[in-house]
């Protein structure tokens, strides 16, 4: 991964992530590394770190954020907001920027569109399997007297996923296709 080069400072957009997201808070960072010391995606994306990344973005270097593709590595998985003894939210910083990039018209990565589509499709990233047992018999949630999956009510999901700004996403991505 490039690293990335700060050139644009822009105080208006760093104020925008604080009204996004009042939890971001990338102006207390002092910059103990906890958050990033216990990221997983750090462990597996060289370069990815969050405690820079509230730094960039306090310093209003939001438009290097950006354009760097970095944001999509995170996982969301909150680690950085439970570790971070400043009660500051990287994860929002990041969500924050992302939504800025999406709303811009920047498109995430082609994995991360595949995604949004099947939970639109069938209300989860990954459909379910069959159960294999050690005799090599198969089981379906039905043999093994679980709950049904899916959708409970469709209209309400999809309207929830066009709050979100899943169909802004895949317009965007159907748009960078079409070109």
């Amino acid at each position: 991964m490039d690293t990335i080069e700060y050139s644009s400072r822009d105080k208006e957009l760093a104020n925008k992530i604080k009204a996004i997201s009042d939890e971001a808070k990338p102006e207390d960072c002092y910059t103990c590394i906890k958050c990033t010391n216990g990221c997983p995606a750090n462990k597996i994306f060289e370069g990815f770190a969050p405690h820079k990344i509230q730094v960039a973005a306090h310093m209003g270097f939001v438009e290097d954020l950006i354009e760097s593709g970095i944001l999509w590595y995170c996982m969301n998985c909150l680690t950085c907001q439970t570790r971070c003894p400043m009660n500051t939210s990287p994860v929002q910083t990041i969500s924050s920027l992302t939504n800025i990039a999406v709303n811009r018209g920047i498109a995430p990565p082609k994995v991360f569109t595949e995604m949004i589509r099947a939970v639109k499709a069938n209300g989860a990233i990954i459909q379910p399997r069959e159960a294999q047992t050690t005799d090599f018999d198969f089981l379906t949630r039905e043999d093994l007297e679980l709950p049904a999956r899916g959708i409970k009510d469709p209209e309400k999901f999809q309207e929830a996923l066009k709050i979100v700004g899943a169909d802004q996403v895949l317009e965007i991505k159907k748009a960078e296709e079409e070109k």
